[in-house]
């Protein structure tokens, strides 16, 4: 009896550990990154073009 229950809680504690990452995670991990990177870009962008503007 005691035997069973330890395989149950050792096959518990596997799979509570086991990283839980599907494909649709790891591609909106991927696409959220590159809108901050592009967004960042954008503002560093908007950034120059108007000190440029306003030193002449």
């Amino acid at each position: 009896m005691m035997a069973a229950m330890e395989n149950a809680l050792d096959e518990l504690t596997r799979l509570l550990k086991a990283p839980q990452t599907c494909l649709r995670d790891r591609w909106g991990a991927f696409a959220l990154q590159l809108l901050a990177n592009v967004a960042t870009g954008l503002a560093v962008g908007i950034g120059f073009a108007v000190g440029r503007a306003i030193a002449g």
